[in-house]
């Protein structure tokens, strides 16, 4: 099972990548603010640096400094720096676009994930911003059934009985929330499978 799960978030990650493109459009000059960047040894090999040809016109980071250091070590070329997405040290309109792969559903809260689409919409002239879809019967941090929809406090205690590390945080997100975020762009969804997996909230620079 895990093997099916490994090759699924593969398939997903790529086609997250291609709807960048082709949605997107970025060229060698486009400004890209990566908020939520990892490397590959804190987070899954496939990055979104991994495949982006242009890593000088990358700026990325987030609030963990080792994930920012790992990020740094493993992507030559792009700039990184810790910073909270909620609170972006930038000024407006200072990037292309604002990249952020599955950071929102880890916020604590609707307030926090407010501010954060806040500060991408504020930052960028595009944007796209992924997240796992609430409604996708399978919840694929913990890959248990329809545990999104319990409480926290819940999720952590059944994912410690079941032996797996709990998240702080997980609080995923329907299309008509995502949009609630950022309606000044548009959602979709992204499947590999049966449904979609994925929402995109995007605009176009």
């Amino acid at each position: 099972m895990n093997n099916l799960f490994i090759y699924l978030h593969q398939k997903s990650r790529e086609q997250k990548f291609q709807l960048f493109l082709k949605l997107l459009r970025p060229t060698a000059a486009t400004r890209i603010l990566n908020v939520g960047a990892s490397g590959p040894h804190h987070a899954l090999p496939e990055q979104f640096e991994s495949r982006y040809e242009h890593l000088g016109q990358i700026t990325g980071g987030g609030i963990s400094l080792s994930e920012v250091q790992d990020y740094r070590d493993s992507f030559a070329g792009v700039k990184s720096l810790v910073f909270d997405g909620c609170a972006l040290p930038f000024t407006d309109k200072s990037f292309d676009i604002v990249y952020s792969n599955a950071v929102i559903e880890h916020l604590p809260d609707r307030g926090s994930q407010q501010r954060f689409a806040a500060e991408v919409a504020r930052v960028g002239r595009g944007w796209f911003v992924t997240t796992p879809n609430l409604w996708y019967p399978m919840e694929l941090h913990y890959h248990l059934p329809f545990i999104q929809f319990l409480p926290q406090q819940w999720q952590r205690s059944l994912a410690t009985k079941l032996g797996k590390v709990p998240y702080d945080n997980l609080r995923l997100l329907s299309k008509s929330q995502l949009r609630e975020l950022f309606p000044q762009g548009s959602v979709l969804g992204c499947r590999v499978t049966f449904y979609s997996e994925t929402l995109v909230a995007y605009c176009r620079p």
